[in-house]
């Protein structure tokens, strides 16, 4: 961008156009002229320090990336001195102090927006990417400066407003130039070409040092020779059948590329190998222990089969049939059990045995009937050992009629067993006993009165037999001005003829 002649280096015969502004006017034109001459400066410093880095880019990536500039012919210089005189711009004619002071101010606020706009575009590293497209625009700013020096505030304005569009359409353009480098990168990691893909990714980084794709894809290009490596150490020991050093291969280069070329697919692959190994394994084993009637191992070995392998067909069923195995031999154990305690007449552990067999296949035919049967004989026979066990209940008239009961209903059971046909005969010989009447002597002294309770008042007496039915009896003895006598005996066909004394003997002090 060449410099903008000073209106003190012009000649004197020049023609000015005069203007009249005001003090703040003078100070504005100052400003923005300074800001403009630091801008060229600037730009001449920058583009000295990149001119390096441009001729590369102009060779070998601005090809690339920025799409080829349709550049109008250059009209050739006119050949007499006349056209030179038409080609001057003549200065506009003379404005209102108010309109050129507008005029004025809009030509630097152009300005202000066009400098704002190359810092930008020079912060992204314009020079490197579209250094012709910026030299151009740098140039209709130049002609702007000039024409606003020379007052001519039309001109600068057209001037300024093709400069600032250019610079508009370079910084809209930044995104994709980005972009496709990004991309361009990505694609020669794929190549497996780690020197490419970091130029294409430091060149993004250049214009958009925060890019974060860009910045991923440089890491991962400055360590994809390390992986690519890695990765090829792996592929050979999966071809010689060592997966496991083949997995830590792959690992290693994940570790240090999480998208490490053929890694993750690699580590797939083989894995499922791994898994498929140990599924047909599982399978074997399980079908092995199946044979051999070992029905838990089995099972063992199908489940790990179905954890290798979640819904395989073949795991499923085959863990099916072991486990209806395993459910039949239960239910069988179960009815095992009750037969041989329904031999045994263990009645109530039959019971427990068929509700259990029946508890696992609710349409088992015959076990809830039989649990039924072995419980109401498993309720008779602790009636019968309840009565065997308390026979002088039964010279109440009520139980005894109750245990008569029982030893009917012991009667009809068909089949009796050995424990029911001892219960019926003990049964019965105890009824008959608590029912027959067995004689006891009573004792006293023909001055007391005897009571025997369940029987009535026996009155005054030396000597008196009273027969009566086996059981526990209590006879009591008064008389006046004695202390009552109470005796409480047994009596059983064991104990005939049992001698009981009654005695008021015991006096009583009175008063004292």
């Amino acid at each position: 961008m060449s410099k903008p002649p000073d209106p003190a280096d012009q000649e004197d015969d020049a023609p000015i156009v005069p203007v009249r502004f005001t003090d703040d006017a003078m100070i504005d034109d100052e400003a923005a002229a300074a800001r403009a001459k630091k801008f060229r400066r600037a730009g001449i410093v920058a583009v000295a320090a990149v001119v390096f880095i441009v001729a590369l880019s102009v060779v070998f990536v601005l090809p690339r990336y920025v799409a080829p500039t349709t550049h109008q012919a250059t009209a050739p210089a006119p050949e007499s001195s006349d056209a030179a005189t038409e080609a001057t711009p003549a200065p506009s004619p003379a404005l209102e102090p108010e309109v050129a002071t507008a005029l004025r101010r809009e030509n630097q606020a152009q300005l202000e927006t066009l400098l704002e706009l190359a810092e930008r575009l020079k912060q992204r590293n314009v020079d490197v990417w579209a250094s012709e497209e910026f030299e151009a625009a740098a140039e209709h700013m130049d002609e702007g400066e000039q024409a606003y020096r020379e007052q001519r505030y039309d001109d600068a304005g057209e001037a300024y407003n093709v400069a600032l569009s250019a610079m508009q359409d370079l910084e809209a353009r930044t995104p994709e130039v980005v972009a496709a480098a990004i991309e361009e990168g990505f694609l020669h990691i794929e190549s497996r070409d780690s020197g490419a893909a970091e130029k294409s990714f430091r060149f993004a980084l250049a214009i958009e040092p925060e890019n974060e794709r860009a910045q991923l894809g440089l890491a991962r290009a400055s360590t994809l020779d390390q992986v690519l490596a890695l990765v090829n150490e792996a592929a050979g020991y999966e071809d010689l059948g060592d997966t496991d050093e083949a997995l830590k291969r792959y690992g290693e280069a994940l570790a240090l590329d999480g998208d490490a070329p053929g890694a993750s697919s690699a580590v797939a692959r083989i894995t499922q190998q791994k898994l498929d190994t140990l599924f047909s394994r599982a399978m074997s084993d399980g079908l092995a222990a199946y044979a051999e009637q070992e029905n838990s191992r089995a099972k063992t070995a199908f489940e790990r089969a179905l954890k290798l392998r979640p819904g395989a067909r073949e795991a499923v069923e085959a863990l099916a049939q072991v486990e209806n195995r395993i459910l039949a031999d239960r239910i069988s154990a179960h009815l095992r059990k009750a037969a041989a305690s329904e031999r045994g007449e263990k009645w109530a552990t039959a019971a427990t045995e068929y509700r259990r067999a029946a508890k696992l296949d609710a349409e088992l035919d015959g076990a809830t009937a039989s649990a039924a049967h072995a419980d109401k004989r498993a309720k008779l026979d602790n009636q019968i050992e309840s009565i065997l066990a308390k026979p002088g209940r039964l010279n109440d008239d009520r139980v005894a009629a109750s245990a008569e009961a029982v030893l009917k209903r012991a009667r009809s059971q068909g089949n009796a067993g050995p424990r029911l046909s001892s219960q019926i005969s003990r049964l019965d010989q105890t009824i008959r006993q608590a029912r027959t009447p067995i004689a006891v002597n009573l004792v006293s002294d023909n001055l007391t009165e005897v009571t025997l309770y369940k029987v009535g008042a026996l009155g005054r007496f030396e000597q008196r037999a009273v027969s009566i039915l086996p059981g526990r009896y209590v006879v009591v003895g008064k008389r006046d001005g004695f202390r009552d006598v109470r005796v409480e005996f047994d009596v059983s066909a064991t104990n005939p003829d049992a001698m009981i004394t009654v005695r008021c003997e015991q006096k009583l002090a009175f008063g004292s």
